[in-house]
């Protein structure tokens, strides 16, 4: 079986909030693009897990920054068979059903305390959830945890009201 990597991609919207996680599983045609795997939402909404196929990357006006955080077999990959751009929320091979398995947060009883692994989440707690489902199940290896918890912004980073400017 052919191994293929993925990867932890942290966006920064700015510079004050915190990072938005995603896993990015490349294709193997065309290596730039592929499907990024992410809980969408915010946490006085709830988040909703999302597939976003044939996506790149390095297309994004967003700061990121793209870390290897190990190798899948290809076995367990659903690959796109066409080229266009999509979203939806529909589960498509072991490491997307895997993805399935892990409840995205919901709405946030206080979303101005500091989050947490219990009743505060955002989307960098499930993706650490999701990695961490990913070893349990033999699909990943444990390296993928500390490289993921390593890029985590602290509990308090981007929690709380900023003063509006005045004109």
């Amino acid at each position: 079986m052919a191994m293929r990597t993925i990867y932890l991609v942290s966006f920064r919207f700015a510079s004050f909030q915190r990072a938005h996680f995603s896993i990015f599983v490349p294709s193997p045609a065309r290596p730039d693009y592929g499907t990024l795997i992410h809980a969408v939402g915010a946490p006085m909404i709830g988040y909703e897990l999302q597939f976003k196929r044939n996506y790149c990357p390095e297309q994004t006006r967003f700061p990121h920054e793209i870390v290897a955080i190990g190798q899948v077999h290809s076995s367990n990959i659903f690959d796109s068979t066409d080229t266009e751009p999509s979203t939806d929320k529909t589960p498509r091979g072991r490491i997307e059903i895997f993805a399935a398995h892990v409840p995205t947060p919901g709405i946030s009883q206080n979303f101005m305390a500091p989050v947490n692994e219990t009743t505060n989440k955002c989307c960098q707690e499930w993706t650490m959830e999701y990695v961490r489902y990913l070893v349990a199940k033999g699909l990943i290896g444990e390296e993928a945890i500390q490289i993921v918890q390593s890029k985590r912004d602290p509990p308090a980073f981007g929690i709380g009201l900023r003063p509006v400017r005045q004109h």
